[in-house]
């Protein structure tokens, strides 16, 4: 698999650095544990949790954790301890079960024999205008992505997928498909909006997912003691490996949590551009992905 440096150039002439393998574009701080996902050795009994980049994977990681141990607390160490990308095939393979494991891979870029087992997967689905802001303030942050462009000129590359981890839709559209062709395989959608407007339900589906009973109090209980707010707090007072890896030297993956923060960051020309580009990929009915309103409480 090809290996080389990438450079990207917004509309305002910034540069932006990062690897590309094969197909895909990665951070260059992943670039040694990316290629050895295929080594990592599925289990029955794991979870995964699937995102694009800053759609909730943090938060719902929290919550999964809680759901699976029964407890309410949040987890003494990181997500990153878990995250696929971030700590390498050896140390995830080192993990006691049941394992909750983190990633922002494709489908086919998962474990082998995952399908085979049938592994649950939990997909998050974020407004990509909020993902784009996220993945904007993220990625200035990052020391080896050497970024200092406006948020106005970040857009374009945005939208092109000339950013780690590619294209919001590409992610979107490719594990879409994988959930039309594999119609029996365990995969269950969480939106980002619809967790922030209804905690307590979208945290009950996700029990019945897993196949935990959880009676209504667990899930308020839970709903509570992952509040962005605590998250936050609690968060950015441990450590782990990647921290230097950031511009101010402190933990930035909790920034604000909010729902429509893209109003603070987007023109009105810019935001009907926008969603015009993106309902032009997408059916109408994945429509409501580019908005802020809850989804009707059948879909999944």
């Amino acid at each position: 698999m090809e290996v080389k440096p990438v450079e990207t150039i917004d509309e305002g002439g910034n540069v932006m650095k990062f690897t590309k393998i094969g197909d895909r574009f990665v951070i260059n701080d992943l670039v040694k544990t990316w290629p050895s996902m295929c080594d990592v050795e599925a289990r029955v009994d794991d979870v995964f949790i699937v995102e694009y980049l800053k759609s909730g994977l943090h938060w719902v990681f929290e919550i999964v954790c809680m759901l699976r141990s029964g407890q309410t607390e949040l987890m003494p160490s990181t997500m990153e301890s878990t995250h696929m990308e971030a700590v390498g095939a050896s140390t995830i393979n080192q993990l006691p079960s049941p394992r909750t494991l983190c990633t922002h891979r494709y489908c086919d870029d998962l474990p082998p024999y995952l399908t085979n087992l049938k592994c649950k997967i939990i997909l998050l689905i974020r407004n990509p205008k909020d993902v784009c802001v996220s993945c904007f303030n993220l990625l200035r942050e990052i020391k080896s992505v050497d970024y200092e462009g406006s948020f106005s000129d970040f857009i374009s590359l945005f939208k092109r997928g000339d950013v780690p981890f590619n294209s919001w839709e590409s992610h979107f559209l490719q594990w879409k498909k994988f959930k039309c062709e594999n119609p029996n395989y365990p995969i269950h959608t969480v939106r980002y909006e619809d967790l922030k407007m209804r905690p307590v339900e979208e945290i009950k589906k996700m029990a019945d997912f897993l196949d935990i009973e959880c009676p209504e109090k667990m899930c308020e209980d839970i709903a509570i003691a992952t509040e962005f707010s605590k998250m936050k707090q609690q968060k950015e007072s441990l450590t782990h490996q990647y921290i230097s890896a950031y511009k101010s030297g402190k933990e930035v993956m909790y920034r604000k949590g909010q729902i429509g923060d893209w109003k603070n960051y987007f023109s009105s020309a810019e935001s009907e551009s926008f969603d015009a580009y993106y309902r032009g990929i997408l059916d109408p009915v994945d429509h409501i992905y580019l908005t802020d309103k809850p989804s009707p409480e059948s879909s999944n």
